[in-house]
Formats: C-alpha cells, structure tokens, sequence
C-alpha cells in the first residue's frame, strides 16, 4: 500500500517538474468565472442523472408494487376473465392435456401457483396456464381372453393401468379365468378402444366345480328360459339350433327339443356344478308339444 501512495505522489511530483513555468496561468484558471461554471455543471450532472436514471427504472420495474396471485386450479376457462378482471395480470394457455379427475376445459396447472412458488407478483406479469383437453384419450382393450388365461385378478390390473373402470361378473365355469369383456352388456372384442374411465365388466368363471348341483330338465323351454335356470344351477349351456338360428331375435322363437345329459340319465339326477348341457333347439311352430 505504501508503495502506491509514494508512486502517486512521485508521479504527481515529475508534472508539476516538468509544468512549473504555466503553474501560475493553471491555478489562475482554477478560480476563473468559466472553470467554476463548468464545474457546477458537471457535479449537477453527475447527481441528477444517477437519481433519475433509479428513479426511471423503480418505475419501470414497479419496484416494491405487487398483486395476488390468484389459485386457478380447477377453473374452467368460460370463468378465466372474471377471474382477472382488476387484477393487472394476464393470462395465457400453453398447453393441455387428458385427465381423469378434472372436467374438459378446467384449468389443471399455472406457472406460478400460489400454493407451490410466489403468490404475489408485478402487475402486468404473465400467469401460464394449462387445461384439460376438450374430448378425452382412448386406450386399447388389452387381450384377456385369448389363448392366454387371464385370472380376474390380473384382468383388474391391466384394465385400470389403462384408465379403465372395472366390475366383475360371473357364469358358470370349472375355474375363475376371465371369459369375456364386456360394455353394456355387449362383447368387447381385444384391441377396441375405449374412452378412458370407460367401465368394462369382467365376466369370469364361478370357479365352482365338482360341487354337486341337481340337473334341471328343461326339454320344451326357450333358449332364454334354459339358460336362465341352467346359470342358476351352476351350468353351462350349449345350444345346437335347427336350422341356425340367423340373429338373437330367431333365436328367442327356437324351444329345447332334446338336452344331454337329462336328469333320468345321470345317477340320481345330480351332476357336477360347472358341466356344460347341450340342448338342440328347434322354431317352436315345427314341434309338437314337450313334456319334461
């Protein structure tokens, strides 16, 4: 430090060395009318333009003004302007997406949120905002009754990873394994998609075998009738029509002609639960009457 003040002082000793004949007409200078002008000046610059430059920029940058930012989270975009009005901020959407816990057109996140980050900022900010996509994602019904067997269990996961909704169904079956897929009632073939949060019901089998059931006779019923009271007993029902029947509503028309096995040819009429009955039905106008 030392040597920085001597070599100041050195350097200001060699100018006034080597300027000492206009000494005299540089001080007299110092003192004269313009040099004092000139001074004021430049010390009136030097303090004004700092203080109205940070004044200029407080302004611009509202520094120390701030607004509430408001929780948009769930609203819908119909509502969006009523929830800026007076606010001094603007919104603005850049992107959307599927939900399954919010409604199409709902607001599911902003940038910045007042629960996560900074619930005030400067007027005129930008609140970034992302919606709910009008419509919704559909996904591919998985395989689940094809050569593969699926357990119910399993059937749930793979449905409700997808976005499924599932119930469960059953019919009378050997084992619990899944038999079919279906949507209000009708068969969803692999492959369909479907809406997410689309409930499919899983139909799998009672898994109820060898339990002894008695063999309803059901010669001169409709197929709706036999199958009705064969489920009921835990039996499967296997139908044979003459001649085929070409739509379900044909197939309402046709009655039980002849059924394998018959309650008289099986030990005293008890078979295992989950066996399948065959029956050949045939249009009730082409036989005659049947007695069971």
């Amino acid at each position: 430090m030392g040597w920085i003040i001597f070599g100041i002082l050195a350097f200001i000793g060699l100018i006034l060395f080597l300027f000492r004949k206009h000494l005299g007409a540089f001080f007299r200078f110092l003192v004269s009318k313009l040099f004092l002008i000139n001074l004021i000046l430049a010390l009136g610059v030097a303090i004004a333009l700092p203080y109205c430059s940070l004044n200029e920029l407080n302004d611009y940058t509202n520094h120390g003004i701030k607004k509430e930012v408001p929780y948009l989270i769930g609203t819908h975009i119909d509502d969006l302007e009523s929830k800026f009005e007076g606010t001094d901020l603007i919104y603005k959407i850049i992107d959307s997406t599927y939900s399954d816990d919010y409604a199409s057109g709902t607001v599911i996140k902003q940038d910045p949120d007042p629960k996560q980050n900074y619930d005030s900022v400067k007027p005129g900010r930008r609140i970034y905002l992302t919606i709910v996509k009008e419509g919704g994602e559909y996904k591919e019904v998985p395989d689940l009754t094809g050569n593969s067997i699926t357990s119910k269990e399993v059937a749930k996961i793979k449905l409700e990873s997808r976005g499924f909704k599932v119930i469960f169904d059953t019919k009378p079956s050997k084992d619990d394994n899944v038999i079919d897929l279906q949507v209000k009632g009708k068969t969803v073939k692999p492959g369909t998609k479907l809406l997410k949060g689309t409930e499919i019901t899983v139909i799998h089998g009672s898994g109820s075998n060898n339990q002894p059931v008695n063999l309803p006779s059901v010669k001169g019923l409709t197929v709706m009738e036999a199958n009705h009271i064969l489920s009921s007993a835990n039996l499967i029902l296997e139908v044979n029509y003459e001649p085929a029947a070409l739509t379900e509503a044909d197939s309402s028309n046709f009655v039980i002609y002849s059924q394998n096995p018959t309650p008289g040819s099986v030990p005293q009429g008890i078979v295992s639960s989950g066996s399948t009955v065959s029956v050949i039905a045939k249009k009730a106008e082409q036989i005659a009457p049947v007695t069971p």
